[in-house]
């Protein structure tokens, strides 16, 4: 559930252009991911999505804080109070969690969100 590129390529769910994040619906995008969630289906398992992480060596999670620092390290994200509480709180995430959510609420193989 986590995957952000600052260029359009391969499987991605949101794409940054500067600090404007654009969710990708398509068939690299949510559209793949409806294929895993019908895979875990058919091979009756549960799926645990993450929507989030502040792992240093996830580039997702490192693009992002670029995106939202102007090019800031990511250590900034851990040091600057003002930016940790925009991580969370913004329309930008808020819509991206916003959009998971509301495509599977009802999909009973997802047993859980972090």
């Amino acid at each position: 559930g986590f995957n952000e590129v600052t260029t359009a390529s391969g499987d991605y769910y949101q794409l940054w252009n500067g600090s404007t994040p654009t969710i990708n619906y398509g068939l690299t995008g949510l559209e793949n991911f409806d294929n895993v969630v019908a895979a875990t289906k058919a091979n009756d398992n549960c799926l645990i999505v993450t929507l989030g992480t502040t792992s240093i060596d996830y580039e997702p999670h490192k693009i992002r804080s670029a995106q939202i620092t102007s090019g800031q390290p990511h250590d900034y994200f851990y040091a600057n109070p003002e930016v940790i509480i925009y991580f969370f709180i913004s329309p930008a995430y808020q819509n991206y969690v916003k959009v998971w959510i509301e495509r599977y609420i009802d999909e009973s193989t997802i047993f859980g969100w972090e």
